[in-house]
């Protein structure tokens, strides 16, 4: 009953950081949508999707070993491992701004954004991987305060900065965008300073932790690939298809349907540790009570994601301005997808603890492929919300693909938990 009462406050304290950080955006909408056209809209859109994509690349996932590494480090030196990540990061951060600028003109086409702020999104994304390594230290050691903390100091920052930028000096996009980049590099600020207080930053650089934590990242770039295109493949195919002015519509279906992933992820981060060490001791009744877990929780998405949807038509007009109006039925398709992937997450732990993230590489990559091909069918027959439905037919292949491998990785008593046995 303990362990239960720690895991649901460790998810309620996850869920209040996160609902401060998607509520930032949704709070802002009905300000912003009023103030920019949907061509600005698009473009804040496309500068948020391209920090996500750039952040796949910068540090190449490794940021994930130190969260794992966490639980081994009276084995090793852990202050020295991270530095050795960091390492990862800077060089190939540097190589990604490399390529950023010698590709500039095509990726200024594809994102309809200038140069510089290409570059300001590559600087960003390194500074999330190093939000990330501190992040994923604390939920690790199981200390959702911290975690919250700084989340909400980022958000916090953001809004008070998108506010001043925006409605006090009259910028537009831009000034949501730098917002935006210079609020993540304020807290990043913090969680370099935290690290460095805590003792987790080390003097020295080992191949042997570089070799590793490469071992657990490099195997993940596909999986990460692959969530780019599930994730993000929808607003730059509008984007190049339809127009930047179609993407700031879409972009506000997808704002909406983040709150389905605020839960989602909150709920992962408890839920994560907990199920690792669940597996550790192999014991069946924890087993019986993780899969009857996802059973109701999964319920509880798809129910949530329809009303959502069925809201939708009745919420939007005091949400945004009059020109985005036409997201309403976009929201509930896109819903469903952000629902189905809540349901991946909680399969897809089973494949990280059996160390099998080349399998998962593989799914992910051939469900974002999915993704696109879907999107170029349908885009052109139903506009905008072809790609809300190319996304949740993609992420509901992910969901079952990855339900099947996990159970043939790590067997779990998915029938007789069904049935009432056990």
């Amino acid at each position: 009953m303990t362990g239960t009462r720690s895991l649901l406050g460790s998810v309620a304290i996850y869920m209040s950081a996160n609902a401060v950080a998607a509520g930032v955006p949704l709070l802002l909408m009905p300000l912003l949508t009023r103030i920019l056209s949907q061509e600005d809209y698009g473009r804040v859109g496309m500068f948020s999707v391209t920090i996500v994509a750039l952040s796949a690349l910068a540090g190449l996932s490794v940021y994930g070993a130190t969260g794992i590494r966490y639980f081994e480090r009276n084995e090793l030196n852990f202050p020295n491992y991270v530095t050795s990540c960091f390492a990862i990061l800077g060089a190939s951060s540097a190589v990604l701004m490399l390529v950023v600028l010698l590709f500039s003109d095509r990726l200024e086409q594809v994102t309809h954004l200038p140069t510089s702020w290409l570059v300001i999104a590559t600087l960003v994304a390194m500074v999330q991987f190093v939000l990330q390594v501190r992040l994923g230290i604390w939920q690790s050691a199981k200390q959702p305060w911290h975690f919250g903390a700084l989340r909400i100091s980022q958000s916090v920052g953001d809004a008070a900065l998108t506010l001043a930028l925006v409605v006090g000096l009259g910028l537009a996009w831009q000034g949501r965008a730098a917002g935006m980049a210079i609020a993540a590099g304020g807290v990043g600020a913090l969680a370099v300073i935290s690290l460095f207080r805590s003792g987790l930053i080390g003097r020295q650089v080992k191949k042997d932790y570089v070799l590793n934590a490469l071992r657990y990242g490099v195997p993940l770039i596909p999986h990460v690939l692959g969530g780019m295109l599930l994730a993000m493949a929808d607003r730059f195919m509008i984007s190049s298809m339809l127009g930047v002015a179609e993407t700031g519509i879409y972009f506000v279906s997808v704002q909406i349907g983040l709150a389905i992933r605020l839960i989602t992820e909150s709920v992962n981060r408890a839920y994560a540790p907990w199920l690792i060490e669940a597996l550790r001791i192999n014991d069946y009744p924890r087993d019986i009570a993780a899969v009857r877990m996802t059973y109701a929780y999964s319920t509880a998405l798809l129910a949530g994601a329809i009303l959502v949807g069925w809201l939708a038509p009745f919420i939007l007009p005091l949400l945004v301005g009059e020109a985005f109006q036409a997201a309403a039925p976009i929201v509930g398709v896109t819903a469903l997808g952000f629902a189905f992937g809540g349901m991946y997450l909680m399969v897809t732990n089973y494949l990280f603890y059996a160390g099998q993230t080349g399998r998962l590489a593989l799914i992910t990559i051939s469900c974002g492929a999915l993704n696109v091909g879907l999107s170029y069918v349908l885009l052109p027959l139903n506009g905008a919300i072809g790609a809300a439905q190319a996304f949740a037919a993609s992420q509901l292949a992910l969901f079952l693909l990855t339900w099947f491998a996990a159970q043939r990785a790590r067997p779990m008593p998915w029938l007789r938990a069904l049935t009432g046995q056990g």
